[in-house]
C-alpha cells in the first residue's frame, strides 16, 4: 500500500507569520488577507470562500512536474502513472477528513471541478476526482467556461457559467465543494465558486491538489524588478 505523502520539506515550508484568512498563506505586511485574495475579492465583489491546498510546490520541482505530467506528458503511460500517484495522494487527504469534510471547510453534498479554459470537454481534474470513491460518488459537472476572461490574477463573475441542463432550483442552498488540480492566486477557483454562489449554491470552499509558491512567498523578501511581482504560472 502506498503511504500518504509526508509533510512538506523544509524548502517548502512557509515562514512563521500571520496567515491569510482565506487561503492560509503567510501574510507579509498588514491585514488578515493576502494580496492575491484581496485582489480577487475586489474583482468579484464578493467575500471569498476558504481555499485549502493539499500540497505546495515551486515551479520545476518534482511535485510540479507530476502535476503537469498527468495532463501533458507525451507518453500515455507517464500520464497514467502520474494520475495514479495524484489519486493516491488525494485519497490519503480525504481519509484524514473528520466528519467527511476537509479541514477549514464544511461538509458537502456535491463536488465539482473548475473547467479548463484551454481544453475542450471536461476538466483534467475530473480524472483525479473520479479516482477517489468519496469524491466520485458526489461528482457532478456543474460548470463550463463562460463569456468572461480569467487569468493569473484575473477573476470574474462570468468567467464560468452553469453547464447546460443544470437545474438552478436544485442548486439553491446545495453545499458544493469546488476542486481543482493547481492554483497560484486562487482566481480560477474563486471565479468558479462565485458562479455557483450567484446561482444559489452554498459553496463550502475550494480544494486544490497543489498550490504554487511565488519566488518570494516563503521568505518575506521584498520583490524587485521595479516593484512588479514575479509571475508564477503552474
Amino acid at each position: 500500500m502506498r503511504a500518504c505523502p509526508s509533510a512538506p520539506t523544509a524548502s517548502h515550508r512557509l515562514s512563521d507569520g500571520a496567515r491569510c484568512l482565506v487561503c492560509a498563506r503567510v501574510v507579509h505586511g498588514t491585514g488578515p488577507v493576502c494580496f492575491c485574495c484581496r485582489t480577487v475579492a475586489s474583482q468579484l465583489r464578493l467575500p471569498l470562500v476558504p481555499l485549502v491546498a493539499l500540497t505546495e510546490y515551486r515551479v520545476g520541482d518534482r511535485a510540479h512536474r507530476r502535476l503537469r505530467a498527468y495532463k501533458d506528458a507525451s507518453v500515455v503511460e507517464a500520464r497514467e502513472a502520474s494520475r495514479r500517484e495524484l489519486v493516491a495522494d488525494l485519497a490519503c487527504g480525504c481519509a484524514e477528513w473528520s466528519d467527511g469534510a476537509p479541514k477549514r471547510l464544511g461538509p458537502f453534498a456535491v463536488v465539482t471541478t473548475v473547467p479548463s479554459s484551454a481544453r475542450p470537454g471536461g476538466a483534467p481534474a475530473e480524472h483525479l476526482v473520479d479516482g477517489v470513491p468519496v469524491l466520485a460518488d458526489r461528482h457532478l459537472r456543474l460548470l463550463v467556461t463562460g463569456r468572461g476572461r480569467g487569468g493569473h490574477l484575473r477573476a470574474g463573475r462570468d468567467v464560468f457559467a452553469l453547464a447546460p441542463g443544470v437545474d438552478r432550483g436544485g442548486l439553491v442552498d446545495l453545499p458544493v465543494l469546488v476542486f481543482d488540480d493547481t492554483t497560484t492566486t486562487g482566481a480560477a477557483a474563486q471565479s468558479a465558486a462565485a458562479a455557483l454562489r450567484l446561482a444559489g449554491a452554498r459553496v463550502v470552499g475550494a480544494l486544490v491538489m497543489g498550490r504554487a509558491l511565488a519566488p518570494a512567498a516563503d521568505t518575506g523578501i521584498p520583490r524587485s524588478s521595479g516593484g512588479r511581482a514575479a509571475r508564477t504560472t503552474p
